[in-house]
């Protein structure tokens, strides 16, 4: 009964497939970069993360007619990395209430997240109609258009942010990149200070201001605002080359020779990652239509663009598992995890194809890094709780099926093992075993090889 980490098998969801290819913004046209618009919340403890889907789905079960409270629990899901949960709250908030800018913010936030700009820019649309004063509803869709190039519609956006928050650092620094796009690197370069002036540290700002610098011939400026940025984006290609363009017009020929060597050998680099991105979003395509030989070909490919692209080797490992060939997933999964030491999916999918192979203490191993990695990962914690029960850790496995359903109430899986427990510890089916047992087959009924015969009799029997 171990459990994978995806409804389509093992491999990496298309869903979360498409959101690593949406993290690369596409370049625009004068060579500068949209910043972290909407800021991105601070981390939380796993026990945080854990308690904040809990206390979400308190308060809709208290309240199921409450959009806001789905919004809650859509933006703690996407926090926890459960995005196709998190869908399912966003849409279900803006069915009960299509007024409520926060649920048009949320799916706004997942579409970006799967990749789909044009969903995302209608949602953002529709939370700035039913919200015209929120300042994330207004940066959000800024941040989309300025990623498509559509500089004009973001300036009135931008503006409108301003209007909102005099003092709002990504609202200036999408300003400066309308600036850029107009042909006046000066007023780009005073928005891009007063970005930075409001305490914002992220590094693409410096980035745009080195750009407008250079274009300024501010050589020095230019300079210091780049090594800035590479301390926080370090390896960035954009950042080095324009350190050595303005390291060269400082006279410094060998530094710049250096940093021209760096970014080419970067670029070269992108290059084949963005091949490889492209590769793997056909194998999935072809993986979700049902040809496996395809699938696994076009991942391959994106290997030989990348041979550590762990999205691909993931998914090249579910893809060989499928078609029985049990080394090459197990191979495929390993790599992933070398290549991403913190792939919770893969770390997960590893476990799985260890544990049916008959290794669990290895299996454990990849469990208990998949949660520490995603403590979000539903899946991990019950498959966890499954390893731990057959070692005898009765203890660890409960709390391991406690915070699987907390975070997934709807995981057949861990209700069945639950009621187990509970049964096993009486010495019957008692009522709280019985509801556990009841709920898990209502939910998967397949699991019924899971329950043992006389407990099954007995929960169809009444006893």
């Amino acid at each position: 009964m171990i459990r994978f980490s995806n409804a389509r098998i093992w491999v990496l969801t298309p869903l979360l497939a498409a959101a690593s290819a949406a993290a690369r913004p596409p370049q625009v046209s004068v060579q500068v970069k949209p910043g972290e618009v909407l800021h991105a919340p601070a981390s939380s403890s796993p026990e945080q993360i854990v308690q904040e889907v809990a206390s979400a789905r308190e308060a809709v079960a208290q309240n199921p007619k409450s959009a806001a409270s789905y919004v809650s629990l859509a933006r703690a899901l996407r926090l926890a990395g459960d995005f196709e949960s998190a869908r399912i709250a966003s849409d279900r908030a803006i069915a009960l209430n299509p007024k409520l800018g926060e649920a048009w913010i949320e799916k706004g936030l997942l579409e970006t997240q799967h990749g789909t700009v044009s969903g995302a820019t209608s949602a953002f649309r529709k939370a700035v109609a039913a919200s015209p004063r929120n300042l994330e509803a207004r940066l959000g869709l800024a941040d989309l258009l300025l990623r498509s190039g559509r500089f004009s519609a973001a300036q009135n956006q931008l503006e409108a942010a301003l209007r909102i928050n005099p003092a709002s650092a990504g609202a200036y620094d999408g300003m400066g990149l309308v600036y850029m796009s107009e042909g006046n690197p000066r007023a780009a370069a005073d928005a891009f200070r007063k970005a930075l002036s409001q305490g914002s540290r992220y590094p693409e700002a410096r980035e745009n201001l080195g750009q407008a610098l250079l274009q300024l011939h501010d050589w020095n400026g230019a300079r210091a605002a780049f090594a800035a940025a590479l301390a926080g984006l370090p390896g960035d290609s954009m950042a080095t080359y324009g350190l050595a363009t303005a390291l060269k017009r400082l006279g410094d020929k060998a530094q710049a020779a250096q940093e021209y060597t760096k970014a080419a050998d970067l670029m070269r680099r992108q290059a084949a990652t963005d091949r490889a991105q492209t590769e793997n979003d056909r194998g999935i395509t072809l993986w979700r239509e049902g040809d496996l030989a395809g699938a696994a070909a076009a991942f391959r490919a994106a290997l030989a663009a990348d041979p550590n692209h762990a999205e691909a080797l993931n998914n090249l490992g579910g893809v060989l598992w499928q078609m029985k060939d049990t080394q090459g997933a197990l191979s495929a999964f390993a790599a992933a995890t070398r290549a991403d030491p913190k792939f919770a999916k893969a770390l997960n999918n590893y476990g799985n194809a260890l544990m049916a192979t008959g290794k669990p203490d290895e299996a454990l191993d990849q469990f208990r890094k998949a949660v520490q990695a995603q403590p979000g990962l539903a899946q991990a914690h019950l498959n966890l709780a499954i390893v731990l029960l057959q070692k005898g850790e009765k203890a660890q496995a409960q709390a391991e099926l406690s915070q699987a359903l907390e975070l997934a109430p709807e995981l057949a899986g861990a209700h069945i093992e639950k009621g187990l427990i509970l049964a096993s510890e009486a010495g019957r089916l008692t009522p709280g075993a019985r509801r556990e047992l009841e709920e898990g087959l209502h939910l998967d009924p397949r699991l019924r090889f899971r329950i043992p015969l006389p407990v099954y009799e007995a929960l169809i029997l009444g006893k």
